[in-house]
């Protein structure tokens, strides 16, 4: 998809926001246009996990006038723009090249087809629902649960999670010979739904960036698994270029070679 038609940057976003709306995203989030103007022209797009400024590079190396993120790279406001400062190469490098910033976050979490959504499916979950459902729409919402299709013991499903991911270590609250069935999952950091999965009767509940209070008070009940935060989104990356090239299959869009996951383990 190196070469394609261009078409009008408020086309695009149009669409992706009728994909995940904006409606969708928590209180805190900051999804949406953060840099740009929906009037220009789209030549290329460069979709990414993190806005960085190895990212902006790359897009500028690429022709990419266009990056969306999962993640969005201004969530609080800014007081000062320094060249010399991470945020300050970032900024004064996409304004000098034309470079829009866009955001998929929450909104593409709580989404019916979003990155909940395709977890589940990843690993066979059947009859699944939003854990935490949006008052107004039933299918959306934060989170999934569902059924696997055959029981599972934890070491084994311990196995298949670090494969699947690519983790190094999987924190999680501890092995009692537990035969899965009932799975809740939300991608990113999801501490805050642990609640709902045990009110859910998860048997266990995967999502990232625990805390160790929170291990601490894990139920026996609902075994706690932390798969870590880059690697339960990291498939992010490839659903909204996905999304991309369905909805426009003449578009230049790509992703990231320097979007990697910021964690480093020894």
């Amino acid at each position: 998809m190196e070469n394609g038609s261009r078409m009008q940057l408020g086309k695009l976003l149009q669409a992706l926001e009728e994909w995940a709306p904006l409606a969708r995203q928590e209180s805190y989030d900051n999804a949406g246009l953060i840099l740009g103007n929906r009037n220009d022209e789209v030549k290329k797009v460069l979709v990414c996990f993190d806005i960085t400024p190895e990212v902006v590079e790359e897009a500028v190396e690429r022709g990419a006038n266009v990056i969306i993120s999962h993640h969005p790279a201004i969530f609080r406001g800014i007081k000062r723009i320094d060249p010399g400062s991470r945020m300050g190469r970032m900024l004064t490098l996409s304004l000098r090249h034309g470079i829009a910033w866009y955001a998929m976050h929450t909104n593409l979490d709580n989404t019916p087809t979003g990155v909940n959504a395709y977890l589940a499916q990843k690993m066979g979950l059947t009859r699944t629902r939003p854990l935490v459902p949006f008052p107004t729409q039933a299918d959306a919402g934060a989170g999934v649960i569902g059924t696997l299709p055959d029981p599972i013991r934890e070491t084994p499903l311990l196995d298949k999670l670090k494969a699947w991911t690519g983790a190094h270590c999987i924190r999680h609250s501890g092995l009692t010979g537990r035969s899965i069935r009932t799975v809740a999952l939300c991608g990113g950091s999801g501490g805050e739904f642990f609640g709902a999965a045990q009110a859910a009767g998860a048997d266990v509940y995967i999502t990232g960036d625990v805390k160790y209070h929170d291990f601490a008070d894990a139920e026996k009940g609902t075994w706690l698994v932390d798969i870590g935060h880059y690697e339960s989104e990291q498939f992010v990356k490839g659903l909204i270029h996905d999304y991309l090239r369905d909805k426009f299959p003449h578009l230049a869009a790509c992703i990231s070679e320097r979007s990697v996951n910021p964690v480093c383990c020894y």
